[in-house]
């Protein structure tokens, strides 16, 4: 009976959305002004002259809007409250393993654990787009509350607050396509007249907490890229885009990124942790369709910014407010769509995700027809100079922007080849290294630079002396890499060397910040504060980039792999460490059985701990997984995994040492850091109203 109730709720989310989209239309609004007007015409006279003779002005004042609209609050709140009811509904499904719901029967079974039975909500196709539902909703009510906020508290919008209620407008029917999307595509509610007795069970390699974790984080991240679009277009409908519309985008586009970037990195360790994959990143199409939105973001994080201090770059921060969400729509069809099959296979197929492919043409269509309506409209205030940090974050966010495009190709071209017969073939890390080299390579010598190049204007000369620290300690980088490993390769050396390049660029920058500035009466701590929250986290997204870049390059190339037949009592030696094979156990999971290897770490003689790699048999899918034993040490990475028997009675096993692959999981972890830092400053000084700026 709960699974009707979500059914309705996913149903009146679908209405409530066009109610929003229609009740917050500034013609709607207008039109609701005019009848107050004249219906209080009478009362207004009769108020401002008490013989008769007097008139009333029925001008309303510029910009203003009824205050009746602050009355249609209420339906972000219902939309959100929807939401909801919906997800707890399909969840409930999952947790009683109701089966006469397809999706349920089709990913779960009664043996699934309790907790990936909640996590498989998220993970089919129409539990994946109705998270994409609630997620839009949670957003739509959070701008709603930045948009229209009470009466003692004024927001800049509401100087002109069209654009706030085109916004939430355009938001309003944003939702309400993906309602209708996921309804039409893959409804989570459809019920069967006839329920199996149990589920075929869940992909055992969908069985993976991380596997569960991302996808919260991925449709949150495309639903902030949902609100940057409903601002761009608003924006745009007033032929207003300029210092006020990208304020409000700050916080959002933070939180996309954010968001994204935390489901790349789980998602990267995740591929990590798997033997069947082995590596950090596999350029297949789900990790791309990760890696293309949130390039996209990143590009639109600094045009936003230069947008905000300078009003340029108008039109190239509108196209990517755009382009953003469309990139991570399309993403996500790619990910469940079969439209690239064979032809004649995609036609008889029911579930090709058709209307997600219908929405996003129709809806992309006409974003890109007012984007180009309006592009002669949107002048730029003031010229800036060539030698400029609007130059040097223009040309970045193109560098950026070319990447995805590659991406986009390199991941779509087998599939269009394959639908036009021509042969299958596979586009791999081979042909992103050589096409993304000469472009990446310049894009972090330019990194280096961002800190301290000065607005509109510098000088070279000023900026080679603001530099002259980074780029003697990056010399020296080079220099002792190549001499203590006299084989090395150009291109891992290039790689180290620009990480070295960004990592100093972006400490001596802070030195020069903390150290050169006067301790206005108190300390270097003062210092720190007036730096900014927003100077903190790019100083520390920079600094963990330089330290994953540094990290996948040496990994890569000082990665050592053994893989030998070892039997009960061998040891095996990989970089300082030595492994002493103690054999293999049977044990039960619950929900498979598994082949359990025991090793014993060694570093320097002395025992480190102890590492379980698996071979996992699930008996509801008949599938066999291989999960690894990892230890992260401070010299590296140990990756172990175990296989089938031989002929010798030994069993394979296969040994990796990844020196600095910390590093990668470390830098990740401080652009998180970073990230954070941003998104929880506005928060607390949103909830602190004292006035505070956050510039």
């Amino acid at each position: 009976m709960l699974a009707e109730f979500g059914h309705f709720a996913l149903l009146l989310i679908v209405v409530t959305g066009f109610g929003q989209a229609v009740l917050f239309s500034p013609a709607w609004l207008s039109s609701t002004l005019r009848a107050s007007l004249q219906s209080s015409s009478v009362s207004l006279a009769s108020a401002s002259s008490p013989s008769g003779n007097g008139s009333a002005s029925l001008t309303p004042a510029p910009g203003h809007l009824p205050a009746q609209a602050d009355h249609f609050l209420i339906l972000p709140i219902a939309i959100l409250g929807l939401g909801l009811v919906a997800e707890a509904a399909l969840i409930h499904a999952f947790v009683v393993s109701d089966f006469s719901l397809p999706i349920v029967a089709d990913v779960s079974h009664s043996s699934t654990p309790i907790l990936f039975r909640i996590g498989a909500a998220f993970t089919p196709n129409g539990g994946a787009m109705l998270l994409w539902v609630l997620a839009a909703s949670l957003a739509n009510g959070a701008l709603a509350v930045q948009l229209l906020p009470p009466s003692k508290e004024r927001s800049p919008l509401q100087d002109d607050p069209k654009l706030s209620y085109n916004a939430l407008s355009i938001l309003g029917l944003l939702i309400a396509v993906l309602g209708i999307v996921t309804l039409i595509d893959a409804d989570p509610f459809a019920r069967i007249p006839v329920a199996p007795l149990d589920g075929r069970g869940m992909n055992p390699q969908s069985q993976d907490m991380l596997r569960v974790l991302r996808e919260p984080f991925l449709y949150l991240g495309l639903a902030a890229l949902g609100v940057i679009f409903t601002l761009t277009l608003s924006g745009l409908i007033e032929r207003k885009f300029d210092r006020r519309t990208a304020e409000y985008m700050r916080f959002w586009t933070v939180l996309a990124w954010l968001s994204l970037s935390a489901a790349i990195a789980i998602n990267a360790y995740r591929s990590y942790s798997q033997q069947a994959w082995g590596n950090w990143w596999y350029w297949d199409t789900a990790e791309n369709s990760l890696l293309l939105p949130w390039l996209i973001t990143t590009a639109l994080i600094h045009c936003r910014a230069v947008l905000e201090k300078t009003e340029t770059l108008k039109c190239w921060t509108a196209f990517l407010g755009i382009s953003a969400l469309a990139v991570g729509w399309f993403g996500v069809y790619l990910t469940r769509s079969d439209l690239f099959g064979p032809l004649s296979e995609t036609l008889s197929k029911p579930s090709n995700s058709i209307a997600l492919l219908i929405g996003f043409c129709i809806l992309f269509a006409g974003a890109y027809y007012m984007f180009w309506q309006r592009t002669d409209q949107m002048t730029e205030p003031r010229a800036f100079g060539l030698i400029s940090r609007e130059s040097g974050m223009f040309i970045n966010s193109v560098m950026l922007a070319l990447i995805a495009a590659v991406v986009l190709i390199g991941t779509i071209y087998p599939l269009v080849l394959r639908w036009l017969g021509g042969d299958g073939i596979t586009v791999g890390a081979p042909f992103y290294v050589e096409v993304l080299v000469p472009i990446v390579v310049p894009l972090l010598f330019l990194m280096g630079f961002a800190p301290t190049v000065r607005w509109r204007q510098d000088d070279t000369w000023l900026i080679g002396g603001r530099m002259k620290l980074a780029a003697i300690l990056s010399l020296i980088i080079v220099l002792f890499v190549s001499i203590r490993f006299i084989d090395l390769s150009p291109a891992p050396l290039i790689a180290i060397g620009l990480a070295g390049w960004i990592l100093t660029a972006s400490l001596s920058d802070l030195w020069a910040r903390l150290w050169r500035q006067p301790d206005h009466g108190e300390s270097k701590y003062r210092n720190l504060q007036l730096l900014g929250p927003r100077y903190i986290s790019m100083t520390l997204a920079h600094i963990g980039l330089a330290v994953v870049i540094a990290g996948g390059a040496a990994s890569s190339v000082w990665e050592e792999q053994i893989v030998i037949s070892a039997r009960a009592g061998q040891s095996i030696q990989a970089g300082p460490y030595n492994l002493q094979y103690e054999g293999v156990s049977l044990l039960a999971g619950e929900n498979y059985a598994t082949r359990q290897a025991t090793f014993i770490l060694y570093r320097h003689s002395l025992p480190v701990t102890e590492l379980f790699p698996e071979i996992r048999y699930y008996p509801i899918r008949g599938v066999e997984t291989r999960e690894a034993g990892i230890w992260h040490g401070r010299d590296g990475d140990l990756h172990v995994s175990v296989g089938d028997r031989t002929d010798d009675g030994g069993r394979i096993v296969s040994v990796r040492f990844l020196p600095m692959m910390p590093w990668v999981w470390t830098g990740m972890i401080l652009m998180l850091i970073g990230g954070s830092i941003s998104i929880l400053t506005r928060i607390f000084l949103r909830f602190q109203k004292n006035g505070v700026s956050t510039s």
